[in-house]
């Protein structure tokens, strides 16, 4: 036998033995790829500080409350929920601090504490999973899911672009101004 032919033989083998090869990647399927991470252990946050907050319109907010986002706190996670501490001042002087999370891909909402001045925060009893629907009064998840967090109802946007957004305002068409 010619070297020639001893190395295209060999050659060939070695080709058709990488074609059979296992440590070729596996696509994954539909169904891989739509399955939501496991959610991360709660960690729960400093209580908002003046100084870290941003301010917030939902147009469907009732009466003259302010809605604030706690910058400090604003984060998206490696389980792609956003969450954050959220402070509303009623118009007659009460204040409620929450923190919650927006699953984009879920278009879901939850919240997780109640904060308290001088005791910190609450964990919220029966924490679950609920749809975010709009309409409802003071419907701030569904305003910050479309405006602020959720790029396309999907994907999360990143932090520093959820703040600079929210300090800009809104600018273009909105479903909570009725158009869009």
């Amino acid at each position: 036998m010619s070297i020639r032919a001893a190395w295209l033989i060999f050659s060939l083998l070695l080709f058709v033995s990488g074609c059979g090869s296992s440590s070729q990647t596996k696509v994954p399927d539909h169904e891989e790829i739509s399955k939501p991470p496991v959610e991360a252990k709660l960690e729960l946050p400093a209580l908002p500080q003046e100084a870290d907050l941003v301010e917030f319109y939902p147009v469907a907010a009732v009466g003259s409350h302010r809605y604030f986002i706690d910058a400090r706190t604003l984060a998206v996670g490696q389980d792609r929920i956003v969450r954050y501490a959220m402070v509303m001042r009623t118009t007659g002087g009460a204040m409620n601090m929450t923190y919650e999370g927006i699953h984009c891909q879920t278009r879901e909402q939850r919240l997780y504490a109640i904060g308290y001045r001088g005791k910190g925060w609450v964990e919220a009893r029966n924490s679950q999973w609920e749809p975010i629907r709009r309409g409802r009064i003071n419907d701030h998840q569904s305003f910050l899911y479309s405006e602020y967090f959720c790029h396309e109802g999907v994907v999360p946007v990143a932090k520093s672009s959820i703040v600079s957004a929210m300090r800009r305002g809104l600018s273009g068409p909105s479903p909570h101004r009725g158009d869009r």
